[in-house]
């Protein structure tokens, strides 16, 4: 789990990339060696380096991601990058017939990237809200979901109301969605903001914050990982457009973003998305990984 991937934005980008394993019904993982340890020349801020026929071209769809979210994106023993979303970004790039580099990076860059034209797509269960959308196009969602916290079961009904949580730390990932709705929603309680949700959860067993702010999926990872943690009873509310994970692609990449959702539409009637995803959180449980 430790395994990141710097992109450097002066002109070069250092490419640890991670090489596709070959195409299959089902994609399950993503080799951790690089497929070359020459550096790959940054694009620039220019949608035409970045549509479907320019990664044609290329022979690689360049993905980031930050590996920390199982079941979406996280690491087995061998540092291969799996979960729903490397599930996704396996199928595009069969569908484009290329192959995959997925970089696994601080999740505050993995929009950032993408905007500055050093990758094409950014998969890593991020919400499409308006702020994000600003800076990015956003596909359609392809996982639904909702927010919720997480409290140690013993301080379940300690923490069962917003007054009680008045003075109170909650801690979530830096840079998430869930960040902006701890400031609107419990304005008197002071947020903390960490790199990853794992570290949060850490803070959250080790009594430094009170709860932790997530979305339903994950916190459902975390219960069946992490003992005497329990769902809060206070609500977190949420746009009901925003919830669920969405790709980030290019401002005013529409052929690019038209390819996307053309795909996504297909994976979810074809029952791909819910496959993928089960088998996801299979691999999660049965390796003990939140």
């Amino acid at each position: 789990m430790m395994k990141k991937y710097t992109a450097l934005l002066t002109g070069l980008l250092v490419a640890l990339g991670l090489t596709a394993c070959a195409a299959q019904d089902t994609p399950e993982s993503l080799t951790s060696t690089p497929s070359s340890s020459e550096p790959l020349a940054a694009q620039g801020a220019d949608v035409a380096a970045h549509t479907p026929e320019a990664i044609q071209k290329r022979g690689k769809l360049i993905v980031t991601t930050e590996a920390t979210y199982a079941p979406f994106e996280f690491q087995n023993a061998d540092g291969e990058i799996i979960g729903l979303d490397a599930s996704i970004a396996q199928a595009l790039a069969d569908a484009l017939g290329v192959s995959l580099e997925i970089q696994n990076i601080d999740f505050n860059s993995v929009v950032t990237e993408v905007q500055a034209g050093n990758a094409d797509l950014a998969l890593a269960g991020l919400s499409p809200t308006p702020a994000r959308k600003e800076n990015v196009d956003m596909s359609e969602i392809y996982y639904g979901g909702t927010q919720t916290m997480l409290v140690l079961e013993e301080n379940l009904d300690k923490y069962a109301t917003i007054e009680s949580l008045k003075g109170e730390t909650i801690a979530t990932q830096k840079g998430a969605v869930q960040e902006t709705l701890i400031k609107e929603q419990f304005p008197d309680s002071k947020a903390l903001t960490l790199p990853k949700f794992p570290q949060c959860i850490a803070e959250l067993k080790a009594g430094t914050c009170a709860a932790v702010v997530l979305d339903d999926v994950s916190a459902e990872q975390f219960l069946k990982s992490t003992e005497g943690l329990a769902i809060g009873k206070v609500a977190v509310e949420t746009d009901p457009s925003e919830n669920g994970n969405a790709i980030a692609v290019m401002k005013g990449n529409s052929e690019l973003l038209s390819f996307v959702n053309e795909q996504i539409e297909k994976y979810m009637d074809d029952g791909s998305i819910q496959a993928w995803f089960d088998h996801a959180q299979e691999q999660a449980s049965s390796m003990g990984i939140s």
